[in-house]
This record gives structure tokens, sequence and C-alpha cells, in this order.
């Protein structure tokens, strides 16, 4: 079996990745597959590395397999983004399960592992990404899953930068480690006011909490995002979240609530093929990664990414 290479960001899950890593080389051994492996270095060195190997490989290259977080293959689809030939496996080696459950992947390594390598010479499923041009980027930067803007931007810096992450992680104390940096923020924070062009219809929306446009059904805690979105559509979903006290975003995020008022006058949900977010300079993030500054205009590519599931 040829063109097998491994991408394996060795931070990932605050290191846990190194012991997945090893058990998917045990299994490996039992096989007669050969296959190369790359370790990343820095930030961004997934997008890099995929775009050398994919260059290099040319036609050989057959299947990229990402060993890492969410943060990994995000950076790994934007390095393929012009190798629409080239199958991508992904092995979740990192804290967060959203990517994870939202592909319906197995979560056990060594099970991901043998599912890629019996699906990965059958016909994959490919999926539509997002296409994301920020004001003063010269080059457009896609996601998989969701673009967000708004306060669980902020929430999720407070979380990175949180002083125990690791230990509370370490516990299963996600949860907690949320709350605390909900209520830091949450009453600190102040919405605003947006302009949404989509489809060729402008809408303002006031007291606006977050927007996300989503290419996967995903969740914020246990807050259900873009529940219906089907990622071979060739349609994104984009939700607006406003108009709701600091209370109710408290039982939103906390308890998935949301009653039919609040869907009716609250949440705003709309498919669209390209729409642009005029707000303030608000840091906007893809597939949990900081990317830049709005104002950001989002359109959707067909069928541009192959993912082995």
């Amino acid at each position: 079996m040829n063109g097998l290479f491994f991408i394996i960001n060795p931070v990932a899950g605050n290191g846990k990745s190194i012991k997945i890593w090893k058990k998917i080389k045990k299994e490996l051994e039992k096989t007669n597959i050969t296959y190369r492996t790359f370790q990343t270095e820095y930030s961004g060195h997934a997008e890099v590395l995929a775009r050398q190997v994919a260059t290099i490989q040319n036609y050989h290259l057959k299947t990229i397999i990402v060993v890492g977080g969410e943060g990994t293959i995000h950076e790994v689809i934007n390095g393929l983004a012009t190798f629409q030939k080239v199958k991508i496996g992904f092995i979740n080696a990192g804290n967060g399960h959203n990517l994870e459950r939202e592909l319906q992947l197995p979560s056990h390594p060594v099970k991901a592992l043998r599912s890629i390598l019996q699906k990965m010479n059958r016909r994959s499923v490919q999926y539509d990404v997002g296409e994301i041009n920020c004001e003063g980027k010269t080059s457009s930067i896609h996601f998989i899953r969701s673009l967000e803007v708004g306060i669980n931007v902020v929430i999720q810096k407070e979380i990175d930068m949180f002083p125990l992450k690791r230990i509370m992680n370490f516990l299963h104390l996600h949860s907690f480690m949320f709350i605390i940096c909900l209520l830091k923020v949450l009453y600190q924070y102040k919405p605003t006011s947006l302009k949404v062009h989509y489809d060729g219809e402008m809408v303002e929306y006031e007291n606006v909490w977050l927007s996300t446009v989503s290419n996967l059904p995903h969740r914020f805690n246990k807050m259900e995002i873009a529940e219906n979105t089907n990622p071979k559509d060739g349609l994104l979903d984009a939700t607006i979240i406003h108009s709701l006290s600091r209370n109710q975003i408290i039982c939103l995020f906390l308890f998935n609530m949301k009653s039919k008022k609040w869907r009716e006058d609250a949440i705003s949900t709309f498919p669209c093929t390209s729409i642009k977010l005029y707000g303030d300079n608000s840091p906007v993030y893809a597939d949990g990664e900081h990317i830049g500054e709005g104002p950001v205009s989002i359109s959707v590519n067909k069928s541009n990414v192959t993912l082995i599931k």
C-alpha cells in the first residue's frame, strides 16, 4: 500500500497524542503497510507539511492521516485546499470531541486506524468546506466545521488561557472550567449590532451575542448549533443569537434551553451559499482557531474535501 502519510501534532491533547501515536505505531507494525510520518513543530506547521507532501508526491499521494486535534485537521484541510484528490483520515488526539462526534468516527485510536485502513481504498465521502476572506487578509481560509464570532469566541479564549486547564482536562472537569470562564466573560461582554448580507439580502440585528456559520452540526458546551446542517448539500447554515438577557444566555449555554419564543424572536437561522458579516473588529474563529478580525465574507466550496469515515 503506497502513498500513506501521517501528520502528527505531538502537543495535541496536552501531549497525549504521543501516547496515542505509540498505540497506532504498534498496530501498524502488525501489518505490511509502508508509511511515513511528519511531526508538527509550531502552530500552522501541519498546513505547511500537508502542502509540501502533496506537492512533492504529486499524483502518487493517496492518503494523509491526521493524528491531532481539531486545529491540526483544520490546518491540513487548508494545506490541501487545492489538492482535491487526496483522502484525509482523522484520528482524534485532542481534548475536544466535537468533530469526532459529528463525523461519527471511532473514539479509540486503534479502532479509528483500522476503520481508515479498511475504507481508504473505497469511495470516500466528499464534504463541502467554507471559504473565508477576512478584512486585511490576502488569502482565503477554509473550515470544515464552523466559523464563529461573538461571546463564544471570548469564552473559548478564556478557557485556552485558564491557569489550570491541563489539570482540569485531566480530571475531566471541563464543564466546571467552562462555567467559571462563562461567568467571568458574561458580565463584562457587551452585545453588538450586526449587519448580515447573504444571497442578495441585507438584515440588521441589534444586541447580538454570537454569530456562527456552520458546515457541520456542533456544540458550544451544551448548546447545539445548526442541528440540521448537511455538509454535502452545497449550503452553509448561519445562526445569529441576539436580544437575550444575560440569564437567558446562561440557560442557553449550560442547558441548551430554547423556548419557542426564543427560537422565533432571538435565534435566527437560515441557509446560504455566501454571507458577509459586518460588525466591529471582533476576533473571528474557524474550527476553533483564531484566523483574524471582522468584517468577514464566507462562501461554500462544494465537495472540496474527501474524508475517510
